[in-house]
Parts: structure tokens; sequence; C-alpha cells
């Protein structure tokens, strides 16, 4: 990663990344239209990327700005009734961008990174669950793959003082923006070759776990903990018919797209009865958008029967009354080797930290991590282990001392990783 030299090269490296997230992050199609989510401190770039959508032959882009301070006087003086409250439009409007297969861009980046730190987590649960089931349909299309997305990230001077605090406003904003333009390959001479290098490279880590068959993933972490044990030691049992997922993915029509740029994961889903162990988080979460750090979860058969952590217990303490956030809905691989942890900083933001070491999620499971699971019904994927719920959660879990072991049904077992980095092969 390189210094930009000049405020015309920063901008040009932000263009090609508008273009980048259009041509390859939602591939969008021409006569498509695409919905932007972001929040009001990203308009500059946001118009890039709508000017690139257009430029792409987009149908229609809307764009829906979110204010923070507002949803935030939204949890703290609504009444609870009204905390549930979901309008009509709202409805509509998500019912019609499945209906036509809109595809859909987030450029997160927070403007006010701790603005809810104070906000009572009890109130901002029934409002997230209350709007996840009246939209069950649009994040069931959105996980099924119907529909191209991708999550992008942009800075904010807020965010950028927190990852390099003792820069100056303008110097850390320009930091962080070399560092997202590495993370997404931006400053590469041919980012769409880069990023078809890179899908070929994490193809192949794919293509040894399919043909190792194995059952079930260990991660263990030789490290001692305060009470004398590994800190974690972790097996999470997959379904009967598991599918590993890098980089991209693709709709019926055949389209394919990154729903996460950056992305370096490697992933399935568990079956959510076949979780043993315990494990400790390694970088901060944020479920129900407030920070959780230094957790600890222990598993018996699936269910989560312990948790503790130093800082946002509170925080978990009401994510776990969702229904169904007490079981796993993904496992994934990442070395420790990443571009992103390597660049040698925290991100607090779920899109990159989630990148940089290996995780699981909570929640709601992919149902494109099991064969047939994406035709199935409701009913037929919680047979197969396939888990539900209205949220879905990723707590980062990897170190560079953890190894993970692929298990397999006759009590074998393949060396997957080893000190936080896939064994080469």
């Amino acid at each position: 990663m390189h210094p930009m030299t000049t405020q015309q090269a920063l901008d040009d490296h932000k263009k090609r990344y508008a273009e980048l997230l259009i041509k390859l992050g939602v591939n969008l199609q021409a006569g498509q239209c695409l919905w932007i989510t972001t929040e009001l401190a990203h308009r500059e770039f946001a118009r890039l990327a709508v000017e690139a959508a257009y430029a792409a032959g987009a149908k229609y882009v809307h764009v829906d700005w979110s204010d923070p301070v507002s949803n935030k006087y939204r949890f703290t003086l609504s009444t609870p009734e009204n905390l549930e409250y979901v309008p009509e439009w709202q409805l509509a409007l998500f019912r019609q961008m499945v209906d036509e297969a809109w595809a859909r861009l987030v450029i997160a980046g927070e403007e006010y990174p701790n603005l809810m730190d104070d906000v009572d987590p009890v109130r901002m649960r029934r409002a997230a669950v209350a709007r996840s089931q009246q939209l069950k349909f649009y994040a069931e299309a959105q996980m099924s793959n119907q529909i191209q997305w991708c999550v992008s990230a942009a800075p904010t001077a807020n965010w950028a003082h927190k990852m390099f605090p003792s820069l100056p406003e303008q110097e850390a904003v320009q930091k962080l923006w070399e560092v997202i333009l590495h993370t997404v390959r931006v400053d590469q001479p041919d980012p769409l070759q880069a990023w078809r290098d890179h899908g070929t490279r994490l193809n192949r880590i794919v293509d040894f776990l399919a043909a190792s068959k194995i059952h079930a993933v260990r991660f263990f972490d030789r490290t001692l903990a305060a009470d004398g044990k590994p800190s974690s030691d972790l097996t999470i049992g997959l379904t009967n018919a598991p599918v590993w997922i890098a980089a991209g993915s693709q709709t019926p029509a055949g389209v394919d797209f990154l729903p996460n740029m950056p992305t370096e994961e490697v992933f399935s889903t568990p079956h959510r009865m076949r979780i043993d162990g315990y494990v400790r988080t390694s970088k901060p979460g944020f479920p129900l958008g407030r920070e959780v750090d230094k957790a600890f979860f222990r598993f018996e058969h699936g269910t989560l029967v312990e948790y503790k952590a130093e800082k946002g217990e509170e925080v978990l303490m009401q994510f776990f009354e969702i229904e169904g956030a007490r079981y796993l809905g993904e496992v994934a691989l990442v070395d420790v080797r990443s571009p992103i942890n390597q660049c040698g900083v925290l991100f607090y933001n779920t899109l990159f930290d989630e990148n940089a070491v290996c995780h699981i999620a909570f929640g709601k499971a992919y149902p494109d991590g099991m064969q047939g699971a994406v035709d199935m019904s409701d009913e037929q994927r919680a047979e197969a282990g396939i888990n539900e719920s209205f949220t879905h959660s990723d707590l980062m879990i990897g170190t560079p001392t953890m190894a993970v072991y692929g298990l397999h049904e006759d009590g074998s077992q393949v060396t997957i990783m080893e000190d936080g980095q896939f064994v080469q092969r």
C-alpha cells in the first residue's frame, strides 16, 4: 500500500472504486434499477456511484439517505409501541424492489461511531425485530441471492479519527481512504484482474474443502486463557450436504456479484444443533449496532448455554432474546495474512474486521451454504438444521495462534489452518 501523492490521484481512485462497485460489486445490468443505502455523510461518494450506475445503463437509481442522529431520536423518544411501527409505503417499496429484482448497494461507514452507546438496547431490539419481521421477505430474497447486493464502505472524519487518533483529521481521512482503496484492490494496475486472481485463490480452498468431505470444523487456539485452558476450542458441525463459498455469488439468472467488497472469506452454513465447545472473540463486534468486546461463548449441542463480555454484555442479553439468535448461521475461514489484517489496524466495522480473521455469525443462515437449500421450504430448512432468525450478526474469533481442523465422520481429521493461516497444498 503506497500513499497517494496528490488529491487528483485520490479522486481518480475514488471514481474507479465507485465504478468497480457498480461493475463488479453489484454487477448492475443494463436496464436494471439500483437501490443505494447510505448515511448523509457519504453524499459525495454516493453521487459517484449514482453516476457510474447511470453510465452502466441503470433504469433508475434510488438513494435511501440515513441520518443516525434522527434514528437516535426515535430510539430514545418514541413510545415502545411506536418503535414497532413500519410504514406501509416502505413495505410496498421493498416488495417492488424484490419483484423487479433491483440491485442493492450499501455504502457503510458511520459518521458518529459511538452515537448509540447510551441507547437502551431493549428499545433497539424492539425496533430491529419489528422491522425485520415485516421485511423478512426482503431478507430472504437477499440472503438467497435472488437479487444482486454488495456491502461497501467509505470514510467519515469520526471513523477515521477512531482508527487513527494520532493524525490530524484530514490526514486521518486520507489514510482511511488509502486503506479502503487498497483492500478493495483499486490501487492495483488492473483491479478487475486482481479480483479475478483473488477469486481463483479463494476457490482453490473451496475445492480442497469440498474434496475433503469434512462434516465439521474445529477451532482450537492454544493460547492459554486466565482459567489455564486453551482460549478457544469450538467444534462446528455442518449440514449433511455442505457447500463452501468464496468471494462471489450468483443470482438464479446467472448474474455474478460480490456481496462484500472487500471480501477474504470462505464460508459455509452450520447445522444449528451440531455446535459444541467454547470460543472467545478477538475483535469487537456490533450486535444491535452496539459494541461488544472480549466476549466468551459456550455451546452444548448447538445451543448457546453461557456467555459473557467485558464490554457490551447487556447488549448480548437483549440480542439473544431475538428468536434464533442463540444459534449459529455461518462459519467463515479467513487467513490472518489477508490485506485487511495486514493493515495492522482495528476498523471497528464488521465489513472489514470480519474479513480480517475467522468469524462466526449468530442468527439467520445463508441457505446457499447447503446443497439445494435455496429451493427448500422453511420447514425443510429447519429439518435440515439451517437456522432461521430475524437477525444475523458476525463476531470475529480468529487469531495468529489459532488452528482449524476439518473433521471426518470416521474420526480422522485434516489440518485446514495453522497459526491463523491456510496450510499450503
